[in-house]
């Protein structure tokens, strides 16, 4: 998936979440990809941060 910022670039990261009630908007946690590949080789869960639901956008992917 991908995430827009404040000036319109799209930025790579993984979703930790469904969307979530936020305190004024609805939000996905995500995190970047190298956070998600550390996280997964040190056995924790990924640090994550709130992104606003209208500003993350699915990634077409082909079947494997």
């Amino acid at each position: 998936m991908t995430v827009v910022d404040a000036v319109g670039d799209e930025l790579p990261r993984i979703a930790l979440s469904q969307p979530k009630r936020g305190e004024d908007f609805p939000v996905v946690w995500v995190c970047r990809p190298e956070e998600w590949e550390a996280a997964r080789a040190e056995g924790r869960e990924p640090e994550g941060v709130p992104w606003p639901r209208e500003d993350v956008r699915a990634v077409e992917t082909e079947p494997a």
